[in-house]
């Protein structure tokens, strides 16, 4: 039995390593064979999915048919719909409407488009043969296509609308409408009709007749809005020809009644400054049609610049110290900014109340209808600012839209606000205090509501000087006067009119189970949480990295659906909340289309996008954790070959950013290297690739990139997995810099690779993104590169965390990558650091792709550099000879005609 069971164990071992061999490593010829899901929808009733496969790399696939498939879900069966790149549900899911392209190959050019009409319970499709496209309705199976059927006296085309009944074949026909809105499921409508020179508003059912609701040839309609929840509108007319484009009268309407009054004349409104008029416009009333917002505009319009060509003799660029924006920003533009007061128009007394003076810029206002207060805010104070902060800043004030009254809330206040749903409350998230607050506008008074929670309400791994955001609003119950927050893992009930305690809605579980609790939803723009109903929640357990679908129950216990070693990403959940189509994936499955119903008892798979990745040797990866030289718990990722051996030690590549272990479950795409290196790649071809997770000190980037990376390197070393004398490092941009420093402190690494790097953050301080054209000191004092002060605060810290000072401690070769178009980090970086080993005499290469940027975006360019970046490491970390690049460099002379790759 026993000579059996050793024979047998043998034969299990000789099949396994004889798959194993027959497994190829990847290489850019497999790169050209993977694919990615595109154009996923699911039907309104959750029975159906399209999808499109498309090759990452499209060289050679050119003229490849597109295919859409079509999926019955519960049947499991699949249709091919050839050449068809647009395809949409309408009618509740029932049918199919897409676009038949001509094939790729067809290089005649007289095949053109051709629409189908598609019925998904029988398969029946119909050639949409007229010459004017159809619009198709989501919720009905009413379609609408309008079509010239003459000229009118100003030699405008007449069209005539037809809304047709895709079911039953029957159709309405309406000639001449101007503009028009279909609701009722396209059985109301509501239009304006031009005749004799002038347009008429009607309404009414479509089978039927419509009633006038206006229509003067003396006092001309120009346009019109419509509420639909409510079927209430507003419509601008033109008391004469003199204000047609800036009509004065404006007329609020019943639609359901077909009556309308006055609400407004602009000639009779007189604003507080009288160097404004009051611009007509669709504005709609509010608070019970006691208020309608209006707009100032000047009296007098400032005259247009006379046209001025410039002297291109010579260009001057003059940069002023105070200037609001500097002249980097200034090229690169702003965006659009309002510079006319806005007023609150009383419709009872017929006076206007300054709201928002023209220097301040937003208003901020309640969704509901009733209201009497907004916030506004004046970012004038803080705009010279922002070269060296990361967003703007405001003064908030409240404003009482009776009396005009303004009360200063916030100064200097980086978030903004959020309006209850029911407009009786204001809360803002103070990120220096680490607080949420309640704004009651009737007192004015302010009041912490999350302190009672008593768990931190913002981001606790948040490491830069910036302040941490918060976990943000789950929703609201109560009509409003009850917000819930989230904490890190839970959701908590605040009572905003202060008579209940705080009380998690989630009893706490999430704490307790180390679990990340956020609401799964199929409107994420709806504020309500219905909790007399199962609520979804979406879960990412912190300490195993799982995620899963648990259920909230209205007895407030939870319970899990679904939860396992992967990534979840929901597309699509139905309004009804039955089905919802997903995206799936970990490091061994590729992210492919799953559906369900949302109780997840038999999830299905949809797609399988690259069945190729069996043939390939593909590695696994791991959690691993270890004490840094903090004395701190640290995390980090361990990619392992295939035939992975405990017993033997590897070559190793640390490759890095930030923090990665929340990443575990990401489906790697083999894929040339634009940057950093493409780790699937690397593990197939025998490498052990570590990437541990950073958490900085502010003012210590470095040391504390030095803490992390160097402590989990040495732990792999006395676990017996790395071989000390075959580790590589390699990084790109900010983690670009965490090598080029980390080279600086130790000699452990027998190569590293720093990619787009700052050597010097004296010099980087003040350098320039060119990209958006802001100066990077915002890097510095607020976020990523987490320093914390001015250079002029601390010039020794901003030399310490600075490699070019500290360049001749290298031993290590360096292949450094930065390009001269780099629109992130200045390549002078690149190349003075490049010019520090050549002065010093260390082993170093430059490559700088010339015209490209912060990533490679030239293909031909990433093909080189992943082939060079690979016989880098293979040299120094495998043995392999050194390329002639290497020892005998590319002169000027040769570039483009030798790349001695050999």
């Amino acid at each position: 039995m026993k000579r059996r069971y050793i024979l047998l164990c043998c034969l299990l071992f000789a099949w396994l390593t004889d798959g194993m061999a027959q497994k190829k490593p990847l290489d850019m010829e497999a790169y050209k064979l993977w694919r990615r899901v595109e154009g996923q929808h699911m039907s309104d009733d959750g029975k159906w999915i399209t999808y499109r496969f498309v090759y990452i790399d499209g060289e050679g696939h050119e003229k490849d048919s597109p295919v859409t498939y079509l999926h019955h879900n519960e049947s499991g069966k699949t249709y091919e719909l050839e050449n068809v790149r647009q395809a949409h549900f309408f009618n509740n899911g029932k049918c199919l409407k897409y676009v038949v392209s001509p094939s790729p190959r067809d290089t005649s050019g007289l095949v053109k488009d051709s629409v189908f009409l598609l019925t998904l319970r029988n398969m029946k499709k119909q050639l949409w043969d007229r010459p004017y496209d159809c619009n198709e309705s989501s919720d009905s199976p009413v379609m609408t296509y309008s079509y010239p059927i003459g000229k009118n006296e100003k030699d405008k085309d007449i069209k005539r609308l037809v809304i047709w009944n895709y079911e039953t074949g029957d159709s309405t026909v309406m000639d001449s409408l101007d503009y028009h809105i279909l609701l009722d499921n396209n059985k109301t409508i509501i239009y304006t009709k031009e005749r004799d020179g002038y347009k008429s508003l009607y309404a009414g059912p479509v089978k039927g007749k419509q009633k006038l609701i206006y229509g003067n040839p003396d006092a001309r309609l120009t346009n019109f809005t419509l509420d639909r929840e409510n079927m209430k509108g507003v419509f601008t007319v033109a008391s004469d020809t003199s204000f047609l484009k800036d009509p004065d009268l404006l007329y609020a309407f019943n639609m359901k009644d077909g009556t309308y009054k006055l609400i407004m004349d602009t000639k009779e409104v007189v604003l507080p400054d009288t160097a404004y008029k009051v611009r007509g416009g669709l504005n709609m009333p509010f608070n019970n049609g006691r208020y309608i917002f209006v707009d100032g505009v000047p009296k007098v319009a400032t005259p247009r610049r006379p046209k001025v060509e410039p002297d291109k003799s010579f260009e001057l660029e003059l940069w002023k110290w105070d200037d609001e924006l500097s002249q980097s920003r200034q090229r690169n533009g702003r965006g659009y900014r309002r510079n006319t007061p806005k007023y609150v128009y009383h419709v009872d007394t017929k006076e206007c109340v300054l709201v928002s003076p023209a220097e301040f810029d937003q208003v901020f206002h309640p969704t509901c209808d009733e209201y009497n207060y907004v916030i506004i805010s004046n970012e004038a104070p803080y705009r010279g600012l922002t070269d060296w902060r990361d967003g703007e800043s405001s003064d908030l004030y409240l404003v009482n839209l009776e009396t005009g009254e303004r009360k200063l809330i916030f100064s200097d206040f980086r978030q903004r606000p959020v309006w209850s749903p029911n407009g009786k409350y204001a809360l803002f998230y103070h990120g220096e205090k680490k607080t949420w607050y309640k704004l009651e506008p009737t007192t004015g008074e302010l009041t912490d509501i999350s302190s009672a929670i008593g768990y931190p309400v913002y981001d606790e791994e948040h490491d830069k000087p910036k302040p941490a955001d918060s976990y943000g609003i789950a929703g609201w119950l109560d009509g409003g006067n009850k917000v819930v927050l989230y904490d890190r893992y839970d959701m908590w009930v605040i009572d905003l009119t202060g008579k209940n305690a705080v009380y998690s809605l989630t009893n706490g579980w999430g704490r307790k189970n180390n679990t990340s609790l956020r609401l799964l939803k199929a409107n994420y723009d709806s504020k309500w949480i219905d909790t007399k109903q199962n609520v979804l929640l979406k879960t990412w357990n912190t300490e195993t990295l799982d995620q899963g679908v648990y259920v909230l129950t209205p007895a407030r216990k939870i319970r899990k659906l679904m939860e396992g070693p992967y990534a979840l990403n929901f597309n699509q959940v139905t309004n009804d909340g039955k089905y919802c189509m997903y995206i799936r994936q970990n490091y061994h499955e590729f992210r492919d289309i799953w559906w369900s119903k949302t109780d997840f008892v038999r999830p299905v798979k949809i797609t399988d996008t690259n069945p190729q990745q069996k043939d390939y040797r593909w590695g696994s990866v791991k959690l691993v954790e270890w004490t840094n030289f903090e004395g701190k718990r640290n995390r980090g990722l361990l990619y392992l070959p295939d035939d992975y051996d405990p017993s033997k030690r590897y070559p190793v590549i640390v490759n890095f950013y930030e923090t990665h272990t929340g990443d575990i479950h990401v489906n790697p795409v083999p894929a040339l290297s634009s940057a950093m290196i493409n780790v699937v790649t690397y593990v197939s071809n025998g490498y052990v690739v570590f990437m541990p997770d950073v958490h900085f000190t502010i003012g210590a980037p470095g040391e504390s990139s030095y803490n992390a990376v160097v402590s989990g390197t040495r732990m792999l070393i006395d676990r017996g997995i790395a071989d000390k004398d075959r580790i590589g490092i390699q990084g790109h941009s900010w983690s670009g810099y965490q090598v080029a420093y980390l080279v600086t402190r130790t000699n452990m690494f027998r190569c590293a690779s720093p990619g787009a790097a700052v050597s010097s953050m004296v010099s980087a301080y003040t350098g320039i993104r060119e990209g958006s054209g802001m100066p990077r000191m915002f890097m510095y004092e607020e976020t990523q590169s987490r320093m914390g002060k001015t250079l002029w605060d601390d010039p020794e810290m901003y030399i310490k965390n600075s490699p070019i000072f500290y360049a001749d401690k290298i031993q290590t070769p360096l292949l450094i990558f930065h390009c001269d178009k780099d629109e992130a980090v200045p390549y002078s970086e690149g190349l003075n650091l490049f010019l520090a080993m050549r002065r010093l005499q260390k082993p170093a290469w430059l490559l700088n792709y010339k015209g490209d940027k912060h990533f490679l975006y030239n293909k031909a360019a990433e093909m080189d550099w992943t082939i060079r970046l690979q016989q880098f490491f293979d040299h120094y970390l495998k043995d392999a000879p050194m390329p002639r690049w290497m020892k005998e460099g590319i002169n000027i002379d040769e570039r483009g005609i030798d790349q001695k790759y050999d």
